[in-house]
């Protein structure tokens, strides 16, 4: 047993050695250059964004505002990149409809109501009313229209509506 534990001790120590030699420091006079990191969501450290703001209730849609500001931390969690769980979806497209980006808003018009009074109940979800949904994404992008769809299954959906948007 102490044979084996002093083998693995100089492996590592040798394996620790090996890996710091390589590592290459750099000159205290060479300049750092710095490079832009695009990211696909927003950072939620950063202070700029495209925020939209779109009112429905699951069959249309209409765009109540849009600006650039910093994101909420509730329009960053409601609004996300797409997952299976998403049955609505945000897609943001260039003026030749190609898919910029995807955002999944999960199922903002029903509401689950699995809590007290509700036992016997044989309904637990119930459709609401008109939501608002915001969504933001990176300043990089410059989307032409924002088209919303509905998903059935993972592999099928349907486009809802299509809003145009004017941004410089």
């Amino acid at each position: 047993m102490g044979d084996k534990l002093v083998k693995m001790v100089k492996f590592l120590i040798i394996v620790f050695l090996a890996i710091s030699l390589e590592v290459e420091s750099k000159p205290i006079d060479s300049p750092i250059v710095e490079k832009e990191l695009y990211k696909l969501h927003v950072d939620p450290l950063v202070n700029k964004a495209r925020i939209f703001e779109i009112t429905g209730d699951g069959s249309s849609f209409i765009l109540k505002d849009s600006y650039i500001g910093k994101p909420s931390i509730r329009t960053l969690k409601t609004a996300h990149l797409v997952t299976k769980r998403d049955k609505y979806i945000l897609r943001f497209r260039d003026a030749d409809n190609k898919v910029l980006m995807s955002l999944g808003i999960g199922d903002p018009f029903t509401a689950h109501a699995q809590h007290l009074d509700y036992e016997d109940s044989e309904q637990f979800t119930f459709q609401v009313g008109r939501q608002d949904i915001s969504a933001a994404i990176p300043m990089q992008i410059n989307p032409s229209s924002i088209t919303i769809e509905k998903r059935y299954g993972y592999d099928v959906s349907q486009q809802i509506a299509t809003i145009k948007l004017d941004i410089e």
